[in-house]
């Protein structure tokens, strides 16, 4: 279904509500791009850009995916971006309603040159909800997800994680002022693994290599 069109043909004013705004952080694009400005909704879990349908222009929305950088609440030193465990974990904080499910498929996606040269890569991960599987998906996975026969996010919780792939093994600190200069590979990826942990404890049957797609991993 494209993303200019509604489930239905024709909604009752009750079904939907309109002229409603958003300043950010709640609603997205399909492709991930926040949203911001106007936008109505329906009572078939529909959410459209603009105040009401404008046939061929009106977007579908869905819950915003909140996506923290590196650069973003990072204490800095000679330039330098420090990161903190939050400053690598993407969670997604709402749940869509879709119609069908898969059991998504164990996948691993190899870092590029790209994720080489900023430092980290983005890897994606689905948590059964009332259970404590977690699973690693491809991003052909994600990109299905609400398709018939993909990941149904009423039984399933999907979250991103920012992994770091190059770098110092180990953080790098200055010893006279007591604060790190240059993240570390291992230490970045520890402090991530065991933040997800407290949510997703299962995280650590997957996640155990910290050094993984770094190139020195074995």
């Amino acid at each position: 279904m494209s993303e200019y069109t509604r489930k239905r043909i024709y909604y009752t004013k009750a079904q939907i509500s309109t002229g409603l705004y958003t300043t950010g952080s709640e609603w997205m694009y399909i492709d991930g791009e926040e949203y911001i400005g106007q936008y109505h909704k329906y009572t078939t879990n529909e959410t459209f850009t603009h105040s009401n349908f404008v046939k061929d222009k009106s977007r579908q929305l869905v819950p915003y995916i909140a996506t923290i950088s590196i650069e973003d609440s990072l204490e800095q030193f000679g330039g330098i971006p420090l990161d903190t465990s939050k400053n690598f974990i993407y969670d997604n904080l709402k749940q869509v309603d879709f119609k069908k499910s898969a059991t998504p498929n164990d996948s691993i996606t190899s870092p590029t040159d790209k994720d080489f040269r900023r430092g980290y890569m983005e890897r994606i991960f689905a948590s059964k909800v009332n259970d404590n599987m977690v699973i690693e998906l491809s991003k052909d996975a994600y990109d299905k997800r609400g398709d018939d026969g993909g990941l149904d996010l009423v039984l399933w919780t999907v979250f991103k994680v920012r992994w770091k792939v190059s770098g110092p093994k180990y953080d790098i600190i200055d010893k006279k002022k007591g604060i790190r200069k240059e993240s570390g590979i291992i230490d970045t990826n520890l402090r991530t693994v065991t933040t997800l942990a407290e949510k997703y404890p299962s995280i650590l049957d997957i996640l155990s290599n910290f050094e993984e797609f770094s190139g020195d991993d074995s």
